[in-house]
This record gives structure tokens, sequence and C-alpha cells, in this order.
């Protein structure tokens, strides 16, 4: 039996999606709260749909596990949406809960499978801070040209070399990426960036938005993008953005 969930939560007091030792992660808080439901009868292992880093939130994270024994399989094939209530007994408080349980084809795979991943990155525009917005926004005092940013942006779409837009410590082999839709707008306070892609490198939509962010303060012309592009040098592109503003908003299969 193969489970996917869909899972939400606050990534501020999480050292990201990972299990690592001596930190606390997403994925093991999940699995402990599942094998708490199971009786600790089996040992389950979660496969996520994306490595979100310390500090960065999903909305829409999605993650599988199979179940092998017959006992359990028993118990919830017929009642598999009532597997999310019993999992977020155990994740109460915690800054995770799952949204939806459900059950897939053996062939699902929460990670291989997708065929695109959307993020969001949200930038608090103002000159006072926000208690509201901490831990939820990059803090931009200021003022932001968002039609600029947007303008910029489309130099994005299509498929890339991104040697500009990934971290040192990226270890994707292939620095090519496509991206298929972004977009930057502005919402009262808030300057808001869209982008989709089947997969991201490290780091690619936090450098992304700091790209953008000077951009939309004046300090190049959207013009920069291109130039970006083509010298494929990390050390002249922007600032990488804050992990706290980033959200994973959808995963579609």
């Amino acid at each position: 039996m193969k489970v996917k969930l869909t899972i939400e939560y606050d990534g501020t007091n999480f050292y990201g999606w990972q299990k690592q030792n001596g930190f606390v992660s997403v994925q093991e808080t999940v699995e402990k709260a599942i094998n708490r439901v199971f009786g600790n009868i089996t040992n389950i292992e979660l496969y996520g749909a994306g490595r979100t880093d310390t500090g960065v939130h999903a909305l829409e994270q999605v993650a599988h596990f199979e179940v092998f024994d017959e006992k359990l399989i028993k118990i919830w094939q017929k009642n598999i949406e009532k597997l999310a209530k019993a999992i977020n007994f155990y994740l109460m408080d915690l800054g995770v809960v799952i949204v939806k349980s459900e059950l897939v084809p053996d062939d699902f795979h929460a990670r291989f499978s997708a065929k695109m991943r959307r993020y969001k990155y949200v930038i608090y525009n103002r000159q006072v801070r926000s208690v509201i917005y901490a831990n939820r926004a990059w803090h931009v005092a200021k003022r932001l040209d968002a039609e600029v940013m947007n303008a910029a942006s489309k130099y994005f779409l299509g498929t890339h070399n991104l040697n500009s837009f990934r971290s040192a410590h990226c270890n994707a082999r292939n620095p090519i990426r496509t991206i298929s839709e972004i977009a930057v707008y502005r919402n009262g306070d808030l300057v808001i960036m869209d982008i989709s892609a089947r997969s991201f490198l490290h780091n690619q939509v936090r450098i992304t938005i700091g790209t953008l962010k000077q951009i939309g303060e004046g300090k190049y012309p959207p013009e920069y993008i291109e130039e970006l592009l083509n010298k494929q040098d990390r050390t002249i592109a922007g600032v990488t953005a804050p992990p706290y503003g980033l959200y994973l908003t959808k995963v579609n299969y």
C-alpha cells in the first residue's frame, strides 16, 4: 500500500525538510507521527517532492510512504482519508499539518513523478518592519518597482544555463533548467514572485528574487538579467534572499 500525503508547514523551527542528525526536520517529525499512529509496528520512511531549506515554508509539500504490514493495510486501506487526522493528533503545535492522505498507484513517487513545482516568494515592502510577517516575508524598506521587476523576470522564461543563479554548494551536475512561468506583482505592501519549473537548482529561487529586488530598487535595468544569464557567473548576480520569504505552493503530477 502506497500513501500520498499533502503537507503544510511553517519552516521557522525546522532545519529544512530532510532528516539530519542532531537537527529537527519536517521529514523526521512526520515520520515519527506516522509511526506512532501505526503503533511502531513498522518503520516508515517518507519521500518528499522537494528538499526545502531551513526556514522555508510549504503550503503544499507532497510526500509518500509505503506500508507492507498486512494488519495495517487491512485497517487503513478503506479509511485512508482518516489517516491525515490520526497523524495530525501527534503533530499538534509542531508547526506541521497533514492536509490530505490518499492511496496512490505503486509506481507513484513524490519526487520523480512530479511534473511541475511552484514556489512563491514574498517581500514585505514598507519602511516599518512588520511583526505579523516576521519569519513570513523578507522586509525591504526601500520602495520597489514591481512592474520593472516583472519585466526583468520574463528573461528567465524558457531554458537557460542558470550558473549565475545557483548556490556555490549546489550539487546538480547540470545547470540547465526550464522556467515555464514567472511573474512579479504588488499586492498592497507585499511584492510577490510566483515561479514554476519541473525542478530548481539549490537557492535558485532565492538568488532570482534577490537579483530582481536590486532591479526593483533601480540599481540595474531589466536587461541586466540577460547579461547575467550569458555570463554564467554567480559572483555578479544578486544576494541570496532569506529563506523565510519562500513558500513551496504546489506540486503537479
